[in-house]
């Protein structure tokens, strides 16, 4: 059963039609940061995301998604229509959060893609499934359910034809980028490092060293982080029993599960309970 710590979702937008003028300078990008993360889906014209580093032209069937704390601005030079949503990516099962996951200098970047057909009809449908569950009123025992797979849909789409059109530096890059996919569709099973390596025709110590620059970290350590990002969505959001929720996140005993999170968190999983359900 989930509790009121489950809200994924913090607002929902939908553009409406205008222009600026480009005689007004730099007022022309409305520049901001918020907090939390923000997915876009440009439905109709044509206009500019930038950030410190990057200027973006996107058009119809452009998704965006911008990390939480990145100031950036935005523009459209031929009248626009979409759909933004803010969200919390935390509150997000730890499976459908590889779309969020990159190097330190990706999560201070825009990222975008092209939708077309039935990926662009998709994404569509979500959306506006999210929004109208986000707005219906009372609210039903379903809706919290329905908006996270909404937006965990759409966030694959976007991981889809992100991977698709983004060209990788190297065979490294994209070997690094399969195995964080295929971490976090497997992290609570019995995958071990040595399969995920053969995988990929690399020696278990080459895909330890290439991960390791990549990501700062190694991959067993990455797992057992995703674990325990689980877990804690799970402690916060359900009801369920500790020792359950050790076994769904792929720990093997309780006792390894306490040791991991009071190391990580330096509180027992019922302490940290405690104090993030009053939180939210």
């Amino acid at each position: 059963m989930e509790n009121k710590g489950s809200q994924v979702v913090v607002s929902i937008e939908r553009f409406k039609p205008h222009t600026f003028s480009f005689e007004t300078g730099e007022g022309l990008f409305m520049s901001h940061s918020h907090e939390y993360d923000e997915l876009t889906l440009i439905l109709e014209g044509q206009g500019y995301y930038s950030s410190p580093e990057q200027n973006i032209k996107v058009s119809a069937g452009d998704i965006v998604l911008i990390p939480p704390g990145l100031h950036h601005g935005f523009v459209c030079t031929v009248p626009w229509q979409g759909i933004s949503v803010h969200f919390q990516h935390d509150r997000l099962p730890v499976h459908s959060r590889y779309p969020l996951v990159g190097t330190e200098r990706e999560q201070e970047r825009i990222r975008h893609a092209a939708l077309e057909g039935e990926e662009l009809r998709w994404a569509e449908i979500c959306l506006s499934r999210l929004e109208h569950e986000w707005k219906s009123e009372p609210e039903h025992i379903d809706t919290r359910h329905l908006m996270r797979l909404a937006l965990e849909t759409t966030l694959l789409l976007f991981q889809r034809s992100h991977d698709a059109q983004t060209p990788y530096g190297s065979r490294d890059s994209g070997v690094i980028q399969e195995v964080l996919k295929e971490i976090h569709a497997s992290y609570y099973t019995g995958i071990t490092i040595g399969e995920l390596a053969s995988k990929h025709f690399l020696s278990e110590s080459n895909l330890r060293k290439k991960f390791a620059e990549a990501m700062g970290i190694s991959p067993k350590q990455y797992m057992i982080n995703l674990r325990l990002m689980e877990a804690k969505r799970l402690l916060q959001q359900t009801d369920k029993a500790i020792e359950s929720i050790s076994s769904e996140v792929g720990f093997t005993s309780s006792s390894r599960f306490y040791e991991f999170f009071v190391k990580s968190a330096g509180i027992t999983p019922l302490e940290w309970r405690v104090q993030n359900q009053r939180q939210t």
